[in-house]
């Protein structure tokens, strides 16, 4: 990557999620470039739109983990926590925009608000398709009365799709949306950054040699690019200084500072998401509609 970008007399790198800045650095050659004598400048802008057209929120629901949530067709408290709380964003005003760790969940959160009796507006299901599906799908989501949209957000319609003006009043993200770590391909990308950034000892959970102490190959292959795609899809809302709507991320690892937390990694606009439980997000997305 480095030396692609070396080819050219200058250029911007610009994205709301491109933390941890030491990583992206390193990874994408600017370091080495700057060491050759090329000027790597940083810059860091807030959110300039007024604070009173958005609301979000990190709710303390349970972790929406694999093992926590079971299968989609096993209900338990895990699933109905999320479920209630999805429920209660779908049925606000506009439309909604609905993230899930992977297509299937996308399918059971879809079941879950097309069954609600308080979501009175159409429920749209993103499905892994071509480009020209996603585009019929995303001008139905567009047109006409206000609908919710459910993806995955491992899909195309979380990232780099403008929902200016209306088209967005809402979106809520269940979990934090970890990749497969069980595959090869991801051992091997989590022992790399080991190597890179942690000091590697001791093993892997299934007992494979190579994991870090210091857990920084999880945390930069797995859980920093997991948390970037949360908030780019929660990012979708409220994309100018006229525009009104409420960001929710669904999991207590948004909302405390436990062991396995990724609110640091949300970046500089972390202290917006107000961590709420899950019996007090109706009265916080009340009060912020009315």
């Amino acid at each position: 990557i480095g030396e692609r970008l070396g080819a050219f007399g200058g250029g911007v790198l610009m994205s709301a999620t491109l933390e941890p800045m030491d990583v992206l650095r390193e990874v994408t050659g600017l370091d080495a470039l700057a060491a050759d004598g090329r000027p790597v400048v940083e810059r860091v802008y807030g959110l300039d739109f007024p604070d009173e057209n958005r609301a979000s929120f990190a709710v303390k629901a349970p972790k929406f983990t694999y093992g926590n949530r079971g299968p989609p067709d096993e209900g338990n408290r895990v699933r109905e926590a999320h479920a209630r709380a999805m429920r209660q964003v779908a049925a606000g005003p506009g439309n909604v925009l609905v993230g899930m760790p992977s297509y299937a969940e996308a399918d059971w959160a879809a079941g879950v608000l097309r069954e609600a009796a308080d979501v009175d507006k159409p429920v749209l299901l993103d499905e892994s398709t071509d480009d020209d599906a996603t585009e019929e799908l995303k001008t139905e989501f567009f047109d006409g009365p206000a609908k919710v949209l459910v993806t995955s957000l491992r899909g195309t319609l979380t990232e780099g799709v403008d929902y200016r003006g209306d088209r967005l009043r809402a979106a809520v993200v269940c979990g934090v949306p970890i990749v497969n770590t069980a595959s090869p391909r991801t051992r091997a990308v989590r022992t790399a950054y080991d190597r890179r950034f942690g000091e590697v000892s001791g093993s892997h959970p299934d007992g494979s040699p190579g994991a870090s102490s210091s857990g920084e190959g999880f945390r930069t292959a797995l859980l920093t690019p997991a948390v970037r795609k949360a908030r780019q899809a929660v990012g979708r809302v409220v994309r100018g200084p006229e525009e009104v709507g409420v960001r929710v991320l669904l999991d207590e690892r948004y909302a405390t500072d436990s062991w396995d937390s990724v609110r640091d990694l949300l970046g500089p606009d972390r202290e917006e998401f107000r961590p709420v439980g899950p019996e007090m997000l109706p009265f916080a997305l009340e009060r912020f509609r009315e």
